[in-house]
């Protein structure tokens, strides 16, 4: 996953490049509803130890334009990631080239990478498409007392991020925002939690974001909830209604952590699913 291997796929008129930010690591907590037993079982990962998770974004080619679906995790989350701008260059393309970030959500590994080390804006010229209530939740909002650490922590980073982008910051709505891209809002991992449909010529692929954080999990056991999940119960919700609607549409997927480079299938299996990585 690390490097500057590539994976690229065209959806009609759309070209796609997966390109990795790095491997986030996690321990086996921030897995809720599982028992600890089960995650071994279903992980593979040996008890005690982190759980690997890919972070990928997605380098979209379409009517001359260059666009991405997030902008990693930048200089704050360890040496093994932040590989987005390096492995961008290798394939020939510069932080300045880029229109257009399409942003699943304001969560730092997938938005912290929007800034350099010194805190200024990387994508000199992109602008920044965030739904409306993503946008409401984590920049304008009113911190409260009750805010979690992690919610309070949060909102601090992401103004700091998006401070350089306030003039480029697009808010959008459900719906086509861009010729062949819609914005489908999937909530509960994050409050305004997006998903973008490419859609032409008959084809299609969704970025899914953070539906699934841990594949061999979450897609066997859908009400497996993280601790990242701002509310684990609507994201659950989400997560079976998109689960439901990729496998019955049979329409391919690209995740930010389902392995490198995260393109795929949703097939039903007995009472549940099955992912089916693309080779």
């Amino acid at each position: 996953c690390s490097g500057a291997a590539v994976s690229t796929r065209k959806v009609g008129d759309f070209t796609i490049t997966a390109v990795s930010d790095g491997l986030l690591t996690s321990p086996p907590e921030v897995v809720l509803g599982v028992s600890r037993e089960d995650l071994v079982a279903l992980t593979g990962v040996p008890p005690g130890q982190n759980l690997p998770l890919d972070v990928n974004c997605f380098l979209i080619r379409h009517n001359g334009k260059l666009m991405l679906s997030d902008a990693g995790s930048g200089n704050g989350m360890g040496p093994n990631l932040g590989k987005l701008p390096q492995n961008l260059r290798a394939i020939g393309v510069e932080p300045k080239d880029i229109d257009i970030i399409l942003l699943t959500h304001l969560h730092p590994d997938h938005s912290l990478g929007l800034v350099d080390a010194e805190g200024k804006a990387l994508y000199t010229r992109a602008d920044i498409f965030v739904h409306e209530i993503e946008a409401a939740f984590w920049l304008d909002r009113t911190p409260r007392d009750d805010d979690s650490e992690r919610v309070a922590r949060n909102t601090k980073a992401q103004r700091a991020v998006t401070a350089p982008y306030r003039d480029r910051i697009r808010r959008i709505t459900d719906g086509e925002v861009l010729p062949g891209i819609f914005a489908i809002l999937r909530a509960g991992h994050t409050p305004g939690h997006t998903t973008w449909l490419l859609q032409s010529n008959g084809e299609r692929l969704l970025m899914w974001g953070d539906i699934v954080h841990l594949a061999a999990v979450q897609v066997p056991r859908p009400e497996a909830a993280l601790v990242f999940d701002v509310d684990p119960e609507m994201a659950k919700a989400s997560r079976a209604a998109a689960f439901e609607w990729v496998a019955r549409e049979r329409v391919v997927v690209g995740g930010a952590h389902l392995g490198y480079p995260g393109f795929g299938t949703l097939e039903r299996a007995g009472q549940g699913y099955a992912f089916r990585p693309e080779v």
